[in-house]
């Protein structure tokens, strides 16, 4: 009995010897790593640059290695066919920070770049207004303020029930009102929104709830000037409509 117990220590030995290279050479490896997406280009990926199936591979990376927002294996599809938001150096892991997912670099073929709108441009947007929105901007005058200030004033006076749309405060003087409906075609649609800031030129964005959820109503500062991407044509348009004395109305999709 005494023999057998030796024997089957002795196994049970030789056995977890036999098995330690097969877990150090094929079962470690796995455990501390994942597959991700790599690089693959030799002069690395400029920005603006589409992401494709000869310049994204998938590779196996040490867990400690990785950087903030790995795009890992199961990210593959939704990857290819997206711009590079910055250069990627080849060899380097991919991170989906440094993916343009929602179009927000520049495309200087076209003669984009990111532009300002500076609080003093600006008759009113809403508070609620985030980056990567995309808004529409309406010129307006101050006779047109005037105007439609006087017109609603005379609304109210007559109690009058079929007023023209609904009324929009300034967000530079709250003095000042004008109705919605009552402004004209917006002189550009769809423009995208690269950050929005406060007057200490820090981003506004959402504070975080107590339940770790943001909520869009509550803001982290004020808004106080936009960055957005325009192309040279489109800039021009909103510069000589500032110069020519009118204000900016914004309003996001």
């Amino acid at each position: 009995m005494k023999n057998k117990k030796i024997f089957l220590a002795l196994g049970t030995a030789v056995l977890l010897l036999a098995c330690l290279p097969t877990y150090e050479l094929f079962f470690k490896d796995k455990m501390d790593s994942v597959e991700v997406l790599i690089v693959n280009a030799e002069e690395g990926i400029k920005a603006k640059d589409q992401l494709t199936e000869d310049n994204v591979i998938v590779e196996r990376r040490r867990k400690q290695d990785l950087v903030a927002g790995t795009a890992l294996a199961t990210d593959f599809k939704e990857v290819i066919g997206k711009e590079a938001g910055k250069n990627l150096v080849n060899n380097s892991i991919v991170s989906k920070e440094d993916i343009d997912f929602e179009d927000l670099v520049p495309d200087r073929s076209k003669g984009e770049a990111i532009r300002p709108i500076v609080n003093d441009m600006i008759f009113a947007q809403p508070g609620s207004l985030r980056r990567k929105d995309s808004i529409d901007i309406y010129a307006i005058s101050d006779t047109d303020i005037e105007t439609n200030t006087a017109n609603e004033t005379q609304e109210s006076d007559n109690d009058s029930d079929d007023a023209d749309g609904e009324t929009i405060v300034s967000s530079t003087n709250p003095d000042q009102e004008v109705a919605a409906t009552k402004l004209k075609a917006p002189i550009l649609q769809d423009v995208k929104v690269v950050y929005v800031k406060d007057s200490s030129n820090q981003e506004v964005t959402n504070e975080i709830e107590e339940k770790g959820t943001e909520e869009r109503l509550n803001a982290t500062g004020n808004i106080s000037d936009l960055e957005v991407i325009l192309d040279e044509a489109d800039f021009d348009l909103l510069m000589n409509t500032v110069l020519s004395g009118e204000k900016l109305y914004i309003t996001y999709n």
